[in-house]
């Protein structure tokens, strides 16, 4: 099926979505001229730990509000019915489908701004030299009390110490050998590397030397040698002292569907954040390592957490930096799903 100039913008525009140490899990199936089907990479998702598959369905839920708010600012209105698969069906490797999109062509009048937010949204790991302001914090809580759930700002005390475990948490994740591996996988260590992947976390947008993140990143005891471990630290820390602001998140978290919803969220504060101005700096590692997550509740003051009820899902720092370094994105056309794959 050719692909028509409406449809080859959509999928441009679509494919700035962000995700997991941009890995770019989602791959599209044009059904026909009004209907995509929407597919999850599982072998592009995160399966280090037990809790990476249900963050599997956040990274869903972040595509597919990114996919209606594109159609809103091309002008199309855009439906989408979740088919989403069980959790068990998220091990291994291949495609399983998680949505189907009908598009509205020309529904509504096209908004430019909105494209440009979306286009320009870019997580920034640079120092901010600015935090948000109260407007804007009220903003993103009001965004995620509407659907029930509860975002947070620390203080600045708790927001360093915030900042530091973050710091403390990577580093102890290059102890954990399935995650090592994994992240080893997804980092890009030279300009050539980058460029000729065109996805995962690079060494300029992470702020460090790539010759250097490599060599620790298979040498950890380094992290923990008298003298070299300390300046280590600083060294990567050395972009977070700043005026930056972090905030958390609490929702339910049991299901497949209130992980879907949790991501749709995300993507909500997210577009809010680039209009105001802002950028972000998503702290997954805390969600997922088992000791940090517990040290950010205590700095948080969250005496309880429960998956049924509210659990930490979110945490991020936020502020004004310089423009940060541009993340690479595989072409749209490679995450197109070819006829010979549905056979």
């Amino acid at each position: 099926m050719a692909i028509s100039t409406q449809t080859h913008q959509l999928l441009e525009l679509i494919n700035h979505y962000p995700s997991p140490h941009n890995g770019q899990p989602i791959v599209v199936e044009l059904v026909d001229k009004t209907t995509l089907r929407l597919y999850f990479d599982r072998a592009r998702g995160l399966q280090a730990t037990d809790i990476s598959y249900l963050f599997s369905y956040v990274s869903m839920g972040v595509f597919a509000e990114h996919l209606q708010l594109s159609g809103k600012a091309l002008g199309h209105e855009i439906a989408l019915t979740p088919t989403l698969p069980k959790e068990s069906e998220l091990r291994g490797e291949g495609l399983v489908p998680f949505a189907q999109a009908t598009v509205k062509w020309d529904a509504s009048t096209p908004d430019g701004a909105l494209q440009g937010v979306l286009e320009a949204r870019q997580t920034s790991r640079k120092k901010y030299f600015e935090g948000p302001d109260a407007v804007t914090a009220k903003e993103l809580e009001t965004i995620a009390a509407e659907e029930s759930m509860s975002l947070v700002q620390l203080d600045a005390k708790a927001t360093q110490q915030a900042i530091w475990l973050n710091q403390r948490a990577v580093f102890d994740d290059l102890f954990d050998e399935p995650v090592r591996q994994e992240l080893n996988h997804w980092l890009r260590y030279s300009k050539a590397e980058k460029e000729t992947k065109r996805d995962g976390l690079s060494y300029d947008c992470m702020q460090i030397n790539g010759g250097a993140m490599k060599y620790v990143v298979n040498h950890p005891k380094l992290l923990r040698t008298p003298g070299i471990g300390p300046i280590l630290k600083q060294y990567y820390l050395r972009t977070m002292k700043d005026s930056s602001s972090v905030f958390y998140m609490l929702a339910p978290f049991q299901t497949e569907e209130q992980s879907y919803e949790i991501g749709r969220v995300v993507m909500r504060i997210w577009k809010r954040v680039a209009e105001k101005g802002y950028s972000l700096h998503p702290f997954g590692t805390i969600m997922s390592n088992v000791a940090a997550h517990k040290d950010f509740a205590q700095i948080a003051g969250i005496e309880h957490e429960s998956r049924e009820k509210s659990y930490l899902v979110f945490i991020f720092r936020m502020g004004k930096s310089k423009p940060a370094v541009r993340s690479e994105r595989i072409p749209y056309q490679e995450h197109l799903l070819k006829k010979e794959s549905t056979s």
